[in-house]
């Protein structure tokens, strides 16, 4: 290859002009299939790397249509050449094809229109590259990753149950939580489909830390003692030590654990204050608040839907969050059951 200096720019640049037997030589030795097809649809060109994908020898495609590469998608790749003819470029379009062996394999196919010296379309050129391999790796991930999800919430389904097996009197109440918190989630809008699953998945599980809280006080008729209410007031740090070692895709151990924290510092277990707490954990303690004052409890009755909201609304900016009070508010406005109602 020549190199030509330019005077005006005191660049060193190579002539890439080539003449076509050297151009031949380097589309034949390319590690990618790459095949010439005329303006009849027939191969012109092959080198060696499309015979390794392909199985098929050189002079055993010279001259046959494009179809020789699949019985049952020639018209796809039919089409594509009469597209790329009126000057269409593809690039990595999955294609199915069919090795000489009969086998089926998969290929990115790119396409080009070919040009002459005087710039008339001749044919059209084509890069092959096997990817059979990458596409079935990629439907085993895909269902590794599915059946991870399924375990993920049979997991959860299955923790949600036990401790609702145990104190009968919050029975369904984890669920409605769960669904108050993904409404309200979607009503604030700054969530996308993955973060609003986390939310509903921490609201599944938030009372998990209960099943460390001696039974005979979960369901105690009557106002509990100090005491009592110490012991209850123990299960956000408890579910968080249940969870923290599981491995979801989303922070759910952190948002149990600060469910009951609260905007001012007055919550438990730990004080924290404003953005300290998770914005799921903001969420899940407002549809916490609301569900479990609308519910009947063992030590009193339930004190209604409008009561609870009035409470949010109360410490809306103090205890709980202004954008998640309003985003509640909204969602009740606009005809929002809870399932206990």
């Amino acid at each position: 290859m020549k190199i030509e200096h330019f005077e005006n720019t005191g660049i060193w640049q190579p002539d890439l002009r080539m003449n076509t037997q050297g151009l031949s030589a380097l589309l034949k030795s390319s590690p990618l299939g790459i095949i010439g097809i005329d303006l009849d649809g027939k191969i012109q060109f092959w080198n060696k790397a499309a015979e390794e994908s392909t199985g098929y020898r050189e002079e055993e495609v010279i001259g046959r249509s494009i179809k020789v590469l699949s019985a049952d998608a020639g018209e796809a790749y039919e089409e594509l050449r009469r597209q790329t003819l009126q000057k269409q470029v593809f690039t990595s379009m999955p294609l199915s094809a069919t090795r000489r062996d009969g086998s089926a394999i998969c290929i990115s196919y790119s396409a080009a229109p070919l040009f002459d010296s005087e710039n008339s379309i001749i044919g059209t050129v084509a890069i092959l590259f096997d990817i059979t391999e990458k596409i079935t790796l990629e439907t085993a991930l895909k269902g590794s990753l599915e059946k991870m999800k399924r375990v993920v919430d049979e997991t959860v389904h299955a923790l949600a149950t036990a401790i609702e097996k145990r104190d009968r009197y919050t029975a369904g109440h984890q669920e409605r939580v769960a669904q108050l918190a993904k409404t309200i989630a979607i009503e604030m809008g700054c969530f996308d489909y993955d973060q609003i699953k986390g939310i509903l998945t921490a609201g599944m599980i938030h009372d998990i830390g209960k099943l460390y809280v001696p039974n005979e006080i979960l369901s105690k008729p009557g106002r509990l003692t100090d005491l009592e209410f110490g012991l209850i007031k123990t299960h956000p740090q408890a579910g968080y030590e249940i969870l923290q070692e599981i491995e979801f895709p989303w922070p759910i151990a952190q948002a149990v654990q600060q469910h009951h924290e609260r905007m001012d510092g007055s919550g438990y277990p730990a004080g924290l204050i404003g953005d300290d707490i998770l914005l799921e954990a903001r969420i899940v303690g407002v549809a916490d608040v609301v569900e479990a004052m609308s519910s009947h409890r063992p030590y009193r009755p339930g004190k209604g839907k409008e009561c609870a909201l009035q409470e949010i609304k109360h410490a809306r900016g103090t205890a709980y969050d202004s954008r998640v009070v309003d985003a509640c508010l909204a969602v009740f406005r606009s005809g929002y059951l809870l399932a206990s109602e």
